[in-house]
């Protein structure tokens, strides 16, 4: 399924949102499908037609994850056993993740490995 339009999109997202408001135990095999035929959908035509909202993403992300667990940026960095300086740098966008670094995302704060490659 392929989106092309901002109707296409909104549309996909409401369908998206109809599912998650079902609960996922309570989908259907056939819903389920749908619901991930969807999500790669609408992912698909946000990076074409919105390819900048990763720019910041990994910086959001973080501090998502730093409010989830309590936790500042110093103990995020503990966590990833990495420097806070390179963590900072990272953020920044003055610094790279490596690979190293991405396994560790991945492992220990289960970021999307997806989502990784694309901010990397």
């Amino acid at each position: 399924m392929k989106i092309s339009t901002n109707s296409e999109y909104h549309s996909a997202l409401a369908q998206i949102e109809g599912y998650i408001e079902k609960g996922f135990k309570y989908l259907t095999k056939p819903e389920t499908e749908e619901l991930k035929k969807l999500s790669v959908s609408v992912e698909e035509y946000e990076l074409q037609k919105y390819p900048s909202r990763y720019k910041q993403g990994l910086k959001k992300c973080w501090s998502i994850t730093c409010l989830k667990k309590r936790m500042n940026k110093s103990q995020l960095s503990k966590q990833l056993e990495i420097p806070n300086s390179t963590l900072t740098e990272i953020m920044n966008g003055k610094k790279r993740i490596n690979l190293s670094i991405a396994k560790k995302l991945h492992q220990k704060l289960k970021m999307d490995g997806n989502f990784i490659l694309e901010v990397a």
